[in-house]
């Protein structure tokens, strides 16, 4: 069992056409800022659609390296003997041999062992159980 962390998650999907107000006290050197607008090159934290155009890119990206989605749980992944847990930018990867070469397909930081994931606590016996 490894815990994965998407790095940078929700700038890791690419944006549709999306513009912003500029925010308050920002000035420009063009004149008054409520007359400019910002286009958004990356997907951003806090905007409405951000999740789940995140989900739909992570969804299309494990897909393209042979991972199936769960019927059951769409936020379980499996290939082979591969099982992969996601919530939001964490996963939780359980695998025979603990074969993270996925990793380094997608921007993913293999952050090993887990002791805490999401708010629950994970122990490692001696048996290994």
């Amino acid at each position: 069992m490894r815990q994965i962390d998407f790095v940078q998650t929700y700038a890791q999907a690419p944006i549709a056409c999306v513009y912003m107000e500029l925010p308050p006290r920002i000035e420009t050197k063009h004149g008054n800022s409520k007359d400019y607008d910002l286009k958004l090159l990356a997907n951003l934290y806090g905007q409405k659609q951000a999740g789940r155009v995140w989900n739909q890119y992570m969804v299309d990206k494990l897909r393209e390296i042979c991972f199936q989605q769960s019927l059951i749980d769409e936020c379980t992944f499996n290939r082979d003997d591969i099982i992969l847990t996601v919530y939001v930018d964490d996963g939780l990867f359980f695998g025979s041999n603990d074969d993270t070469g996925f990793v380094t397909r997608l921007n993913i930081e293999d952050q090993g062992h887990p002791a805490d994931y999401v708010g629950v606590n994970i122990k490692k016996t001696r048996d290994g159980n």
